[in-house]
Order: structure tokens, then C-alpha cells, then sequence
């Protein structure tokens, strides 16, 4: 279990900083391509805050708690991975992690986070919402983490 929770986290967030460097160079920034007839956006957008660019006035604050909540996660799995708990528990905080490394990773070297998907829907302020492999991961990985508070 320990080899598959390792390589989803270097899995998703070397898929996901691959996908970032390409939609940085292919994708003009604001520019936004439908897919999926028209379903699903391709877009380049910089997010300098958190979640729906929550706290994007404070860069430097934002990237702190990125490295203080992955730090955190990152001890527990760490205590976690070497003890037979539920698999569940395990693969979730792997997915947390290789999308908050990923997100982080941006942090730290662009000083933004690109994201690149966007879903058309019949509400405008949700079809403005632009995510990444790493949110997704992140989200799948705090769903599956609290699921798996209800397996013990």
C-alpha cells in the first residue's frame, strides 16, 4: 500500500505541474477554448489566493498556510502509512498531498497557482470557476478522507 500512495502522490502532481507548463505555453492567459462540445473550458488563469482565490491580497500569507496545512497533512501520513489502518484513509491523504505539493510547488516558484479547467454550466459564477488536476485531487482526497472516518 505504501508503494501505491507514493507513487499517487508523485503521480498526480507531476501530471498536474506537466499540464500547468503546458497550458502556461500554449494557452494565452485569459484565453479560454471549449472541449467536450463546449462542456468542459480550457483556460489559463493565475490564482494568487486559495480556494476561489480566497485571500488573494495576501500572497505571502497564502503561501505560508499552503506550507503549514501540507506540512501538517504530509506528518500525519507519514505516522499513518507505516501502521494498518484503512486503505482508504491512506490513498485519500496521497491524493491531498499530490495535489496540495503540486498547488504548492506553484506557490513557491510562480507565485501564483495555474488553473486550467473550467466547467460550462447555466450559471455564469460557476461556469467562471477555474480548477486544476491538484483541486480536484484535493477535494477527491478530503472527500475520501472523511468517508473513511465512517469505516472505523
Amino acid at each position: 500500500m505504501l508503494i501505491i500512495c507514493c507513487l499517487s502522490i508523485v503521480g498526480i502532481a507531476i501530471l498536474d505541474l506537466w499540464i500547468k507548463s503546458r497550458v502556461e505555453k500554449k494557452i494565452k492567459r485569459g484565453e479560454e477554448i471549449p472541449v467536450c462540445r463546449g462542456k468542459i473550458l480550457l483556460r489559463h488563469v493565475h490564482n494568487e489566493g486559495m480556494a476561489l482565490n480566497m485571500l488573494d491580497r495576501y500572497p505571502k500569507a497564502v503561501k505560508w498556510i499552503s506550507i503549514v496545512m501540507t506540512g501538517i497533512v504530509a506528518v500525519y501520513a507519514l505516522c499513518l502509512f507505516g501502521k494498518h489502518k484503512n486503505g482508504l484513509e491512506k490513498i485519500s491523504l496521497s491524493f491531498l498531498i499530490g495535489g496540495a505539493v503540486s498547488n504548492l510547488y506553484d506557490r513557491i516558484k510562480r507565485k501564483y497557482v495555474v488553473d486550467y479547467i473550467g466547467f460550462k454550466t447555466k450559471w455564469k459564477k460557476l461556469t467562471d470557476i477555474t480548477f486544476n488536476i491538484g483541486d480536484f485531487s484535493i477535494f477527491a482526497g478530503a472527500i475520501g478522507f472523511i468517508l473513511s472516518g465512517f469505516k472505523k
